[in-house]
């Protein structure tokens, strides 16, 4: 059998042949690597032989790709743009949106598809997100979380007696598909028998929404549960129980819980619904005419702007608090 070989190339080919990949976009490490040289190496050589030429043409050919790709997103959404809308005003997660384009256009590029409604101003929904867990399983982070602000040790016995099996076997799925261990699970189980045995015996006992929700952030790190696609830790945010329940107080109301008294109640005291409707919708304009997405981060520096020349808007913190999440803000002053 013959073998055919490649014969190597010369110095001046070499050279060549890194100036036109470096032209090209490619990037002094992959250049590098593929010659068995580093990168400073590479730049030197590109510095020598192409010069200004190469970092021109580099910054055309970069310059060309990115506005070709624009020009797609642009293509697609003036295509697909209203269609993507329509889904959005039903609830439909942007994942969901591009399946469902997808089956229905096979021709679309799927990649072209994500990353232009991505880069969009289309606001889509993450109640799929919200609803993964059942309002049991919600109730049962707040009897956890509950149970360990007082140190509670878990009642193993009483959970096997009083816990319904469907919702133990979905916080255990739950907890294991955040990579929480079989020890861990069942400590969880028992501190919520624990939780219910001593509420039980003394009816006043609650949890304030700030309190869970610092205990949460912890009990995440601490069993070192994961967020990853497909899988939410358990238990859930604040907004998340309050968005479900329609308040915190809601919640712990409908749990049989002492409610709480400290704070504003669902913020509405120095702002209307409308002063945050307001706030929200300002805020979009003030985005729009600049350019730039409409992010919650943007809106609490918005915000400082506004105090700063007298103008009181309610704070980021508290548009959450209202509307449940950030993307249900938005929703709500598109629609």
């Amino acid at each position: 059998m013959t073998m055919t070989t490649t014969p190597e190339l010369s110095r001046e080919q070499r050279d060549a042949a890194m100036v036109e990949r470096y032209s090209d976009g490619e990037t002094l490490d992959a250049i590098g690597q593929s010659f068995g040289i580093t990168r400073e190496r590479v730049r030197q050589i590109i510095a020598k032989v192409g010069g200004t030429n190469a970092e021109e043409s580099r910054k055309n050919r970069i310059a060309s790709r990115e506005a070709a790709t624009k020009a797609a997103h642009e293509a697609f959404l003036a295509e697909y743009g209203d269609l993507a809308r329509q889904m959005a005003k039903c609830g439909v997660t942007r994942p969901d949106a591009v399946l469902k384009l997808q089956a229905l256009y096979p021709a679309i590029d799927v990649d072209l598809a994500e990353e232009a409604l991505r880069g969009s101003n289309i606001v889509f929904s993450k109640a799929q997100m919200d609803d993964i867990f059942s309002k049991e399983a919600l109730a049962a982070g707040i009897w956890f979380l509950l149970g360990s602000d007082r140190n509670l040790s878990p009642d193993r016995e009483w959970a096997a007696v009083n816990l319904d099996l469907s919702l133990m076997s979905e916080l255990r799925a739950a907890l294991e598909s955040a990579e929480a261990s079989p020890d861990d699970v069942a400590t969880i189980l028992g501190v919520i028998g624990a939780a219910q045995k001593v509420l039980s015996e003394n009816p006043s006992a609650s949890i304030t929404g700030a309190r869970y929700q610092e205990l949460r952030d912890e009990l995440v790190v601490a069993l070192g549960l994961v967020s990853r696609q497909g899988a939410f830790p358990w238990p859930p945010t604040r907004q998340t129980v309050m968005k479900r329940f329609g308040g915190w107080n809601e919640a712990l109301e409908a749990m049989g819980i002492g409610t709480t008294t400290q704070g504003r109640p669902k913020g509405l005291l120095k702002f209307t619904r409308e002063d945050y409707d307001d706030a929200v919708r300002d805020f979009c304009f003030h985005a729009s005419a600049a350019e730039t997405n409409a992010t919650f981060a943007a809106y609490d520096e918005w915000v400082k702007q506004e105090i700063a020349a007298g103008h009181e808007r309610p704070s980021g913190a508290s548009v959450r608090n209202i509307y449940g999440t950030w993307a249900d803000a938005l929703r709500s002053v598109q629609e």
